[in-house]
Order: C-alpha cells, then sequence, then structure tokens
C-alpha cells in the first residue's frame, strides 16, 4: 500500500511541476530575443555562457524526460499514451539516432536535433503531464500576442528604424533590421515578422471564432478590437507565407459558419479588406511597388529556387539516403547557421533530414493531430492548418520555436481535455476552449 502511495506521490509531484514548466515556456520564450540581446549588448557575459542562460529550458527538457522515464519504470506502464504520440515518439527516437549514425559532424547533428524536436518533445510533456486547463494557457498567450501586436503596430507607425539601437543601445535587434525593399516590416520582440506573423495565427483565428459565436453587437465587444489589431500588425509584417495561410484558413472557416453566420462574415471580410487595404497602401505611399510587394524584390525566385534546388540534390541523393535522409542539421535553421542546403520548406526540410521513413512518420502524427482537432477545437484546427500551410514556405516550425512550442502545448492540452472528457460531445469541449470563464 506504502509503494502504491509513493508511485501516486511521485507521479502527482511530476505532473505539477510539469504543468509550471509549461506556462514558464510560454511565458518566457516571447521574449528570449529581447532577452539575448540585452545579455549581448549589455553584458560582459561570454557566449557559450549566454548560449546557456537563455537556454536554460533546454537542459530542464532533458531532466523532464528523464523523469517520465523513471516514472514509467515505476508504473511498470505507459498510460494515456495515444497512436499519435507513438508516431512522434519514434520519430524522436529515429531522429535522435540518425543525429549520431548518419552525420559525421555530430555537433551538427546535434545543433540540428535541437532545432527539429524541441515542440515535440515539449508537446509529449504536456500530454504526459494530464493538465488539462488550456483556457488559462490561452489567456497567458493571448495577452502576450495582444501585446505584441500592440508593439508591432506602434512602432511601425510611431518609432524610427532601429529604434532599439539608438534608444536601448541593443544591436541588431527589432524593428528596422527587416525590410522589403523600400520599407520595413514589423517585428515586435520577435527575431523577425515570418516569427511575428506566424505567432500571431493562433490569436487571428482565436479572436475571430469569438466574434462568430459571440451574441452581442460587433461594436460592443472589445476581444473584436483587439482582432483588428492582430489582423493590422499580421499584414504589416507583409509575410506572404502567413498571409497566404491565414487565408486559407478563413476561407475554410467561412465556409464552416456560413449557414449560421453570414452576416459576420461579410462583417469579417470587410474588416480583413480594409486593414490589409491600408498595409498595402501605406507600403505603395512610402515608395514600395506593387510588385515587391508580391516578391520581396528577389526574395521569391530566391525561395523557388532554393526549394526546387534542395528538392533535386534529395531525389539524386541515392536509394539509402532517400529513404533515411541526407543526415540531421543538413537543412534547415541549422544550415542557415553552419552552412548546408536551405529548403525554405519544413516538409522538405523533414524529408531532407530523416528521408522518407522520417517523413511517414511526421506525416502520421499530423493526421492524427489534426484529426483530434477537427473534433475537439476548431479554433485551433483551422490555426493549425494555416501555419500547416505557412510551413509549405518556411520552416515556421523549426526557427520558430516560440509558435511552435506555445501551439504545440495548447493542442497538447486540449487533446489531454479530450481524453478526460470522451464520453461529453464534442460542443461543450469547445467551449472549455472558448469560455471566457
Amino acid at each position: 500500500m506504502q509503494e502504491v502511495q509513493s508511485k501516486n506521490k511521485y507521479s502527482l509531484i511530476l505532473e505539477n511541476v510539469s504543468k509550471y514548466f509549461l506556462y514558464l515556456l510560454i511565458i518566457y520564450l516571447p521574449f528570449y530575443e529581447l532577452v539575448l540581446h540585452l545579455l549581448e549588448s549589455r553584458t560582459r557575459l561570454s557566449t557559450p555562457a549566454i548560449f546557456w542562460f537563455t537556454h536554460f529550458y533546454e537542459p530542464l527538457i532533458v531532466l523532464f524526460v528523464l523523469a517520465y522515464i523513471i516514472k514509467f519504470a515505476i508504473d511498470k506502464k505507459i498510460s494515456g499514451v495515444q497512436k499519435g504520440d507513438i508516431y512522434i515518439i519514434i520519430f524522436i527516437l529515429y531522429a535522435i539516432l540518425l543525429a549520431f549514425i548518419r552525420h559525421n559532424d555530430i555537433q551538427r547533428g546535434l545543433e540540428g536535433l535541437r532545432f527539429l524536436i524541441l515542440p515535440f518533445v515539449v508537446y509529449l510533456i504536456a500530454r504526459l503531464s494530464n493538465y488539462s486547463n488550456p483556457r488559462r494557457l490561452i489567456k497567458i498567450y493571448l495577452f502576450i500576442a495582444v501585446l505584441f501586436a500592440a508593439i508591432g503596430a506602434f512602432e511601425y507607425f510611431f518609432l524610427p528604424k532601429g529604434y532599439m539601437a539608438t534608444y536601448y543601445q541593443l544591436a541588431n535587434f527589432g524593428f528596422g533590421e527587416n525590410s522589403l525593399v523600400t520599407i520595413s516590416q514589423a517585428t515586435a520582440l520577435l527575431a523577425g515578422p515570418n516569427q511575428l506573423a506566424s505567432y500571431l495565427i493562433l490569436a487571428f483565428f482565436y479572436l475571430l471564432h469569438r466574434f462568430f459565436i459571440s451574441k452581442k453587437s460587433p461594436l460592443s465587444e472589445y476581444e473584436n478590437y483587439f482582432l483588428l489589431l492582430v489582423i493590422l500588425t499580421i499584414g504589416l509584417t507583409y509575410s506572404r507565407s502567413a498571409l497566404i495561410g491565414v487565408a486559407i484558413g478563413t476561407i475554410w472557416m467561412f465556409i464552416y459558419f456560413g449557414k449560421s453566420s453570414r452576416s459576420k462574415i461579410i462583417y469579417s471580410i470587410l474588416s480583413i479588406a480594409v486593414a490589409l487595404s491600408l498595409v498595402f497602401f501605406y507600403a505603395i505611399m512610402h515608395g514600395e511597388l506593387l510588385r515587391d510587394l508580391l516578391t520581396h524584390g528577389s526574395s521569391f525566385s530566391q525561395h523557388l529556387s532554393a526549394t526546387h534546388s534542395s528538392f533535386n540534390q534529395f531525389i539524386h541523393a541515392g536509394v539509402v539516403k532517400i529513404l533515411t535522409g541526407l543526415g540531421i542539421g543538413s537543412a534547415g535553421p541549422t544550415a542557415l547557421k553552419l552552412g548546408g542546403v536551405i529548403t525554405e520548406n519544413y516538409y522538405l526540410q523533414i524529408l531532407f533530414e530523416t528521408g522518407i521513413i522520417g517523413f511517414i512518420l511526421f506525416l502520421l502524427f499530423l493526421i492524427k493531430i489534426i484529426g483530434k482537432l477537427y473534433k475537439s477545437s476548431k479554433t485551433l484546427f483551422f490555426a493549425f492548418v494555416a501555419l500547416l500551410i505557412n510551413a509549405l514556405f518556411l520552416h515556421i516550425f523549426s526557427d520558430n520555436p516560440v509558435m511552435a512550442v506555445t501551439v504545440f502545448i495548447i493542442i497538447a492540452v486540449v487533446i489531454n481535455i479530450e481524453e478526460r472528457n470522451s464520453n461529453v460531445q464534442v460542443p461543450m469541449i469547445n467551449q472549455s476552449l472558448n469560455s471566457k470563464s
């Protein structure tokens, strides 16, 4: 009896500590870039010291993984794991194996592994924690997302380029570091405009869903003004991949709500059209050419060339490498840092690094996730679809841990709710995610 109680006590402590760790990640990661540049510009710490100070959560993730392995050893069973979880566990183990045996540079392999598996390991920690209160997580995320949207819009219209360096002595950071051809792109406190845009996608769909289910007048709901702010800031990033993802996800959402909310669809279309028109007219009035708004100068052709070149390299790599990949860290963000192939496509990155075997495992995981979200949370479903489309043009789940970790934590917690309420109807689960309380 005492042994059973000790097992339960260990599990309870681990689950509670995991819960607070999830909150820590959602709160800290959006401010990671600010902390990094503050330390680089305002302290004399060495580069390794700054790295470990800002990436303190990565060793903690390893400790949590070890703690859950100990839990399974004590319990002699793994409970609450579904097929989707098994697919991503196998994918992670397979990627770890490839990092050690497929790449001739172990440092590159470990670096690539960090970028590749981070959001999925955190997803598993969130699943194993059994935490099932996404409303609190959503509120924290929304507060930060709206704050960043406000910063992005305010700096764009009222602050000079490079104000972070001018006013705060933070070099190579903030508004003015990224631009189209003549005008800058909104970045707020994140690494760049694409990161900000993809981070705001979940907020956009959450607030849009709130607009659809609300019974009040559109002008009387303060959340609708936040929605307009988020739309405006996404537009000010001029992130084409994010706008394409948002457009497709929004159209699908309109179709879903089409019969019951036609008037709100019209309001939504007009509001989005006005916000984006203001953004594009502002750019044109400040010297940007319409062609450059679509192509970002030579960026469009470079993206196409990089994707085409990397795909050709993959299909001509030989049977073994097509099946098992060219090595973890050989593509994506690691290649930007250490040299290598820039695929400009997240799925091609997965294919390039882990081969067809890894890609199939990852695809099976995505299919399971999409199915779960369609049943349990339409908000997350449409947002996730938009992000998956966004990933066709960028390595967003690898080079944007702020968004990736946040989204996969919330997804995991929503799936935890579905498990706990397997006998409850889907509308109640949707209500639990979108409730104001």
